[in-house]
Protein backbone atom coordinates (compact mmCIF):
# COMPACT_ATOMS: atom_id res chain seq x y z
CA UNK A 1 0.00 0.00 0.00
CA UNK A 2 0.95 3.64 -0.30
CA UNK A 3 2.76 5.43 2.53
CA UNK A 4 1.30 8.92 2.84
CA UNK A 5 4.07 9.89 5.29
CA UNK A 6 6.90 8.96 2.94
CA UNK A 7 8.90 11.75 1.26
CA UNK A 8 8.54 9.74 -1.97
CA UNK A 9 5.60 11.18 -3.98
CA UNK A 10 2.47 9.03 -4.05
CA UNK A 11 2.50 8.75 -7.84
CA UNK A 12 6.09 7.47 -7.67
CA UNK A 13 5.11 4.88 -5.06
CA UNK A 14 2.19 3.70 -7.19
CA UNK A 15 4.40 3.51 -10.28
CA UNK A 16 6.85 1.35 -8.31
CA UNK A 17 4.04 -0.95 -7.14
CA UNK A 18 2.69 -1.39 -10.67
CA UNK A 19 6.19 -1.90 -12.07
CA UNK A 20 6.81 -4.72 -9.60
CA UNK A 21 3.42 -6.26 -10.42
CA UNK A 22 4.35 -6.26 -14.11
CA UNK A 23 7.78 -7.71 -13.36
CA UNK A 24 6.41 -10.54 -11.19
CA UNK A 25 3.63 -11.44 -13.64
CA UNK A 26 0.58 -10.07 -11.83
CA UNK A 27 -0.02 -8.20 -15.07
CA UNK A 28 1.21 -10.03 -18.15
CA UNK A 29 2.02 -8.58 -21.59
CA UNK A 30 -1.25 -7.65 -23.26
CA UNK A 31 -3.19 -7.40 -19.98
CA UNK A 32 -5.48 -4.43 -19.40
CA UNK A 33 -4.39 -2.26 -16.46
CA UNK A 34 -7.25 -1.21 -14.12
CA UNK A 35 -8.84 2.14 -14.90
CA UNK A 36 -7.73 5.39 -13.28
CA UNK A 37 -11.03 5.52 -11.37
CA UNK A 38 -10.54 1.96 -10.13
CA UNK A 39 -7.00 2.54 -8.93
CA UNK A 40 -7.90 5.88 -7.36
CA UNK A 41 -10.59 4.12 -5.32
CA UNK A 42 -8.35 1.13 -4.50
CA UNK A 43 -5.44 3.25 -3.23
CA UNK A 44 -7.42 6.15 -1.81
CA UNK A 45 -5.86 8.80 -4.02
CA UNK A 46 -6.99 11.22 -6.70
CA UNK A 47 -7.13 10.48 -10.41
CA UNK A 48 -4.38 13.05 -11.22
CA UNK A 49 -1.99 11.07 -8.99
CA UNK A 50 -2.91 7.83 -10.78
CA UNK A 51 -2.48 9.55 -14.13
CA UNK A 52 1.03 10.69 -13.13
CA UNK A 53 1.91 7.10 -12.18
CA UNK A 54 0.63 5.81 -15.53
CA UNK A 55 2.57 8.52 -17.37
CA UNK A 56 5.69 7.22 -15.61
CA UNK A 57 5.01 3.65 -16.78
CA UNK A 58 4.42 4.89 -20.34
CA UNK A 59 7.78 6.70 -20.26
CA UNK A 60 9.42 3.52 -18.98
CA UNK A 61 7.96 1.63 -21.93
CA UNK A 62 6.09 -0.80 -19.69
CA UNK A 63 2.55 0.11 -20.77
CA UNK A 64 0.81 1.71 -23.73
CA UNK A 65 -2.44 3.60 -24.01
CA UNK A 66 -4.95 2.60 -26.68
CA UNK A 67 -7.59 5.19 -27.46
CA UNK A 68 -11.02 4.05 -26.37
CA UNK A 69 -9.72 0.75 -24.99
CA UNK A 70 -7.54 1.56 -21.98
CA UNK A 71 -3.93 1.02 -20.88
CA UNK A 72 -2.20 -2.29 -21.60
CA UNK A 73 1.07 -3.95 -20.60
CA UNK A 74 3.45 -3.79 -23.55
CA UNK A 75 5.08 -6.81 -25.08
CA UNK A 76 8.77 -6.82 -24.04
CA UNK A 77 11.32 -6.51 -26.79
CA UNK A 78 14.83 -7.90 -26.95
CA UNK A 79 16.47 -4.49 -27.20
CA UNK A 80 17.64 -3.14 -23.84
CA UNK A 81 18.76 0.44 -23.30
CA UNK A 82 21.54 -0.71 -20.99
CA UNK A 83 23.63 2.42 -21.05
CA UNK A 84 21.35 4.93 -19.34
CA UNK A 85 22.45 6.29 -15.96
CA UNK A 86 19.52 4.63 -14.18
CA UNK A 87 21.36 1.34 -13.76
CA UNK A 88 21.39 -2.19 -15.12
CA UNK A 89 18.28 -3.48 -13.35
CA UNK A 90 16.29 -0.44 -14.40
CA UNK A 91 17.33 -0.93 -18.02
CA UNK A 92 15.80 -4.42 -18.13
CA UNK A 93 12.86 -3.40 -15.94
CA UNK A 94 11.94 -0.65 -18.39
CA UNK A 95 11.37 -3.35 -20.97
CA UNK A 96 9.33 -5.45 -18.56
CA UNK A 97 12.06 -8.10 -18.46
CA UNK A 98 12.46 -9.86 -15.13
CA UNK A 99 16.05 -10.49 -14.09
CA UNK A 100 17.87 -12.27 -11.32
CA UNK A 101 21.30 -11.28 -10.06
CA UNK A 102 23.91 -13.48 -8.44
CA UNK A 103 26.90 -12.16 -6.55
CA UNK A 104 30.05 -13.78 -7.91
CA UNK A 105 32.18 -11.77 -5.46
CA UNK A 106 30.41 -10.12 -2.50
CA UNK A 107 31.14 -6.53 -1.62
CA UNK A 108 34.59 -6.15 -0.05
CA UNK A 109 37.19 -3.45 0.49
CA UNK A 110 40.11 -3.73 -1.97
CA UNK A 111 43.16 -1.78 -3.04
CA UNK A 112 43.07 -1.26 -6.80
CA UNK A 113 46.38 -1.83 -8.58
CA UNK A 114 47.57 -2.28 -12.17
CA UNK A 115 44.30 -0.99 -13.64
CA UNK A 116 45.10 2.15 -15.60
CA UNK A 117 41.59 2.91 -16.90
CA UNK A 118 40.06 2.53 -13.44
CA UNK A 119 39.66 5.89 -11.61
CA UNK A 120 40.36 4.05 -8.34
CA UNK A 121 43.79 2.86 -9.53
CA UNK A 122 46.21 3.19 -6.63
CA UNK A 123 43.35 3.85 -4.19
CA UNK A 124 41.02 1.84 -1.92
CA UNK A 125 37.52 1.00 -3.14
CA UNK A 126 34.57 -1.25 -2.50
CA UNK A 127 34.38 -4.01 -5.10
CA UNK A 128 31.72 -6.51 -6.08
CA UNK A 129 31.09 -8.74 -9.07
CA UNK A 130 27.64 -9.88 -10.10
CA UNK A 131 25.94 -11.87 -12.82
CA UNK A 132 22.58 -10.89 -14.32
CA UNK A 133 20.37 -13.67 -15.68
CA UNK A 134 17.14 -13.68 -17.67
CA UNK A 135 15.12 -16.90 -17.39
CA UNK A 136 18.17 -18.55 -15.80
CA UNK A 137 20.37 -17.64 -18.80
CA UNK A 138 23.38 -15.41 -17.95
CA UNK A 139 23.39 -12.29 -20.11
CA UNK A 140 25.60 -9.78 -18.31
CA UNK A 141 28.55 -9.78 -15.91
CA UNK A 142 29.55 -6.64 -13.99
CA UNK A 143 32.65 -5.77 -11.99
CA UNK A 144 31.78 -2.71 -9.91
CA UNK A 145 33.98 -0.36 -7.87
CA UNK A 146 32.53 2.21 -5.45
CA UNK A 147 33.89 5.09 -3.40
CA UNK A 148 34.44 3.61 0.10
CA UNK A 149 33.79 6.87 1.99
CA UNK A 150 30.80 8.12 0.00
CA UNK A 151 29.16 4.70 0.35
CA UNK A 152 30.24 3.99 3.91
CA UNK A 153 28.13 1.20 5.42
CA UNK A 154 27.29 -0.43 2.08
CA UNK A 155 28.96 -3.62 3.27
CA UNK A 156 26.05 -4.12 5.68
CA UNK A 157 23.44 -4.08 2.89
CA UNK A 158 22.23 -7.33 1.31
CA UNK A 159 22.80 -6.69 -2.41
CA UNK A 160 21.59 -10.08 -3.68
CA UNK A 161 18.88 -9.40 -6.28
CA UNK A 162 18.88 -5.70 -5.32
CA UNK A 163 19.14 -2.80 -7.70
CA UNK A 164 22.41 -1.09 -6.86
CA UNK A 165 21.19 2.19 -8.34
CA UNK A 166 18.09 1.84 -6.16
CA UNK A 167 20.21 1.35 -3.04
CA UNK A 168 22.36 4.36 -3.94
CA UNK A 169 19.24 6.47 -4.48
CA UNK A 170 17.10 5.24 -1.57
CA UNK A 171 19.73 4.85 1.14
CA UNK A 172 22.34 7.44 0.18
CA UNK A 173 20.02 9.93 -1.55
CA UNK A 174 22.41 10.15 -4.48
CA UNK A 175 21.84 10.11 -8.21
CA UNK A 176 24.52 10.40 -10.90
CA UNK A 177 24.70 13.72 -12.72
CA UNK A 178 26.85 12.65 -15.63
CA UNK A 179 28.70 9.60 -16.86
CA UNK A 180 31.24 8.42 -19.39
CA UNK A 181 31.24 5.13 -21.24
CA UNK A 182 33.67 3.41 -23.58
CA UNK A 183 33.00 0.34 -25.68
CA UNK A 184 35.11 -2.43 -27.16
CA UNK A 185 34.95 -6.09 -28.13
CA UNK A 186 36.73 -8.37 -25.67
CA UNK A 187 37.58 -12.00 -25.05
CA UNK A 188 37.19 -13.08 -21.46
CA UNK A 189 39.40 -15.16 -19.18
CA UNK A 190 38.07 -18.62 -18.48
CA UNK A 191 36.46 -17.82 -15.13
CA UNK A 192 34.35 -15.00 -16.59
CA UNK A 193 33.49 -16.79 -19.82
CA UNK A 194 32.39 -19.84 -17.83
CA UNK A 195 30.10 -17.68 -15.69
CA UNK A 196 28.47 -16.37 -18.89
CA UNK A 197 28.23 -19.88 -20.39
CA UNK A 198 30.64 -18.91 -23.15
CA UNK A 199 33.89 -20.22 -24.54
CA UNK A 200 37.00 -18.06 -24.09
CA UNK A 201 37.02 -17.65 -27.89
CA UNK A 202 33.52 -16.10 -27.89
CA UNK A 203 33.58 -12.29 -28.16
CA UNK A 204 31.57 -10.07 -25.80
CA UNK A 205 30.78 -6.38 -25.68
CA UNK A 206 32.83 -4.76 -22.91
CA UNK A 207 31.67 -1.43 -21.53
CA UNK A 208 33.57 0.73 -19.06
CA UNK A 209 31.25 3.12 -17.22
CA UNK A 210 32.21 5.96 -14.90
CA UNK A 211 29.45 7.73 -12.97
CA UNK A 212 29.88 11.21 -11.53
CA UNK A 213 27.92 12.40 -8.51
CA UNK A 214 27.61 15.91 -7.05
CA UNK A 215 31.02 16.76 -5.55
CA UNK A 216 32.11 13.15 -6.12
CA UNK A 217 33.30 12.58 -9.69
CA UNK A 218 34.06 8.98 -10.58
CA UNK A 219 32.40 7.62 -7.44
CA UNK A 220 31.25 4.46 -9.24
CA UNK A 221 33.21 2.65 -11.93
CA UNK A 222 32.11 -0.58 -13.57
CA UNK A 223 33.03 -2.95 -16.36
CA UNK A 224 30.13 -4.68 -18.04
CA UNK A 225 30.56 -7.79 -20.16
CA UNK A 226 27.49 -8.26 -22.35
CA UNK A 227 26.29 -11.30 -24.32
CA UNK A 228 25.05 -9.78 -27.55
CA UNK A 229 23.68 -13.12 -28.77
CA UNK A 230 20.90 -12.82 -26.18
CA UNK A 231 20.01 -9.12 -26.38
CA UNK A 232 20.73 -6.12 -28.57
CA UNK A 233 22.07 -3.48 -26.19
CA UNK A 234 21.25 0.05 -27.25
CA UNK A 235 21.90 3.58 -26.03
CA UNK A 236 19.39 6.42 -26.13
CA UNK A 237 20.86 9.86 -26.74
CA UNK A 238 19.19 13.17 -25.97
CA UNK A 239 20.07 15.78 -28.57
CA UNK A 240 19.59 19.42 -27.58
CA UNK A 241 19.74 22.24 -30.07
CA UNK A 242 21.74 25.26 -28.92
Amino acid sequence: MLNHKSPLPLYHQLADILTEQIRCGTYMPGDLIPSENGMAKQYGIGRPTVRQAMDTLVKKGLVERKRGAGTFVKQPGNQVDLFCLAGTSQAFETKGIKTESKLLAPLAAVNVTDDKTNPFEGKPAFFLSRLTCVKADPVLLEDIYLHPVLFRGLETVDLENRSLSGVVSDQYYLKPETGRQTFKISFLPENKSTALNLNPSDPVLEVERTLNFPEAPGAIFSRLYCRTDKFAFSQTMSLKMT
